[in-house]
């Protein structure tokens, strides 16, 4: 069953993450959507792409207000496809949520414990994961393309947030909307580093050879597969089905749109249980 069921929230679209607000409805989660009649950055909600960041800000702040959240829970981290992840304090609420300046720096990785603080990360054909431990009551999100994967962003977060009392065995992820096999093709210089990380080669599933230097990747099911061996039970894992690049009435893609595009958000945050 598709964990991610599209709606319009007052007129925007959005992919709200329905397999975890029906079971824990102090949660929200999900990802942002386009209408493709409208251009290339109307619904972008990245200030580090187009020319019209008063058009981002607004964006954030009607789905926000859609979503029951304000603006300044948005909090945001600035991401450079690496590893690094921090911590998001009640301090730190805020950051990034009008300007890029005061995001957290280099970082591609966030987690909170924090109530009314909506972690936020941007994509147009990368992996969002999203993280809840409800036994510490803490949401994460990070930002995985294939730099991000072979690098074990997903796995990282799973060890923070064990280190920080975590029962593996409860963690739950969702691996949301990204570039499928269908669309994405790679070379070595994408593989060996994925062999390296999952210590073997990858599956057909993962990675379908169309010739002897090129493979059709699946990173959604490679972080599945990093998951696995994190030892989240596949019973704690959801997959997407959407593949940003095909679908793109939904979604912005870079591959797809030549590098032209926005960029979609990934939003999961508490609210006040009280």
């Amino acid at each position: 069953m598709e964990p991610f069921q599209y709606q319009i929230l007052e007129g925007i679209p959005f992919f709200r993450l329905t397999a975890w607000e029906k079971k824990y409805p102090h949660l929200v989660a999900g990802f942002s959507a386009r209408v493709k009649e409208r251009d290339n950055y109307q619904q972008n909600y990245a200030l580090h792409v187009g020319e019209n960041p008063e058009q981002v800000l607004d964006n954030r702040q009607k789905l926000s207000d859609a979503l029951g959240m304000s603006l300044s829970s948005w909090t945001c981290g600035e991401q450079v496809h690496g590893v690094s992840i921090q911590e998001a304090k009640a301090s730190d609420r805020g950051k990034g949520n009008r300007s890029r300046t005061d995001a957290f720096a280099d970082t591609d990785g966030l987690l909170t414990d924090q109530e009314n603080l909506l972690l936020a990360a941007y994509y147009a054909d990368c992996v969002p994961l999203y993280f809840y431990s409800p036994d510490l009551e803490v949401v994460a999100v990070a930002h995985a393309g294939w730099k991000g994967t072979v690098g074990k962003i997903g796995p990282n977060m799973i060890e923070e947030l064990v280190r920080r009392g975590a029962n593996r065995e409860q963690i739950e992820v969702a691996i949301g909307p990204s570039i499928g096999s269908c669309c994405y093709e790679v070379d070595e210089n994408v593989i060996n580093p994925l062999r390296e990380a999952l210590s073997k080669d990858p599956s057909e599933e993962i990675a379908k050879p169309t010739d002897k230097s090129h493979w059709r990747l699946d990173l959604k099911l490679a972080n599945r597969e990093l998951f696995r061996l994190a030892e989240i039970p596949d019973r704690n894992i959801l997959v997407t089905s959407y593949c940003t690049s095909c679908e793109d009435s939904f979604f912005y893609s870079h591959r797809r749109d030549h590098g032209d595009t926005g960029r979609m958000v990934a939003l999961i945050g508490k609210r006040n249980k009280s």
